[in-house]
């Protein structure tokens, strides 16, 4: 009987729980979430950008402008997600988020700013005839000296990727003395002046001139590779004909193949020695140009604002 009650007992303890549980859930106050206002996100965004956490800052911007399209600053919004993109070098995103900066703030002061990210994106993406036709527009546009500046600048470094030097140089002649980049626009035109001197080989030719075994590598400035293409193709070819003088057919067949690999290989060798004679001024050209392109009057500034999150709970 004992044991009866017990039982009985822990039955209606359980009961009592299963029964009353449900009340306790629906009794608990349900958790606040975080709302920040649309000033403390950009805030926020602002900060991550400044400290130069792009992606993050990224995110918060795009969350503004998903929660406040119609707030007044939606367009800085827009803006700091392309130059997000764009600092962190992915230039097909930023070309779109660009693009669609243009399409929805048409008239916002901001754009020739953008124009100038979206030129740069161009660039990036070897599009440079695309990206001259931005700059042009910021000069038509006729926006500030400074800015007008920056566009020649770009126009000229542009033309230089291309190795159209005439035009580079035509572009940087346009930076007048009293302009911020005039020494940096010297600079590069002195580099031009001198990559000019250096003529570059075209491959058709060398092929062409390796008819010759030797011409094609002597054109391109290996003349020890030229020697050894013509004596080793030379030797070879004189064997053939004299093993065929001798009447030893099989033995002629055998070094006329041999000598038909030197003489192909010489033409194919000549060939490739002339591209990797223009990689390697390319890259030459590449590495003294390259702290000219990080230089500009106009630059992407950093948006410094204080830091100042309420959260309530």
């Amino acid at each position: 009987m004992y044991r009866g009650s017990l039982r009985f007992c822990l039955f209606l303890a359980v009961l009592a729980m299963l029964v009353g549980l449900p009340t306790l859930v629906r009794g608990q106050p349900p958790e606040t979430p975080i709302e920040l206002s649309a000033e403390q996100i950009l805030q926020f965004a602002h900060h991550l950008f400044s400290q130069q956490e792009y992606f993050r800052a990224l995110g918060e911007y795009q969350r503004f402008l998903s929660l406040y399209p119609d707030n007044p600053e939606a367009p800085t919004a827009a803006l700091h997600v392309v130059q997000c993109y764009s600092r962190g070098k992915h230039w097909p995103e930023a070309l779109e988020a660009a693009d669609g900066f243009l399409r929805d703030y048409a008239q916002s002061p901001l754009r020739l700013q953008v124009r100038f990210l979206k030129a740069r994106s161009l660039t990036e993406l070897d599009r440079g005839e695309e990206a001259r036709v931005q700059y042009d527009e910021i000069i038509k546009a006729r926006p500030g000296q400074a800015l007008v500046v920056e566009a020649w600048y770009r126009i000229g470094l542009s033309y230089v990727r291309e190795h159209r030097w005439l035009e580079a140089d035509e572009a940087l002649r346009q930076i007048g003395s009293g302009s911020l980049l005039y020494g940096e626009a010297g600079a590069v035109r002195q580099i031009l002046a001198e990559a000019s001197k250096t003529r570059r080989k075209d491959p058709t030719l060398a092929g062409v001139l390796a008819l010759v075994p030797g011409a094609g590598h002597l054109y391109c400035g290996r003349p020890r590779d030229a020697a050894l293409a013509f004596v080793f193709t030379g030797a070879f070819g004189w064997a053939t004909v004299e093993a065929f003088n001798r009447d030893h057919d099989e033995l002629g067949i055998a070094l006329g193949l041999v000598t038909l690999a030197f003489y192909a290989g010489n033409i194919f060798s000549a060939v490739n020695v002339a591209h990797k004679f223009n990689d390697r001024e390319d890259r030459r050209l590449k590495e003294r140009i390259a702290p000219y392109e990080r230089v500009g009057s106009v630059r992407q500034r950093p948006v410094s604002l204080s830091l100042a999150l309420k959260f309530f709970f």
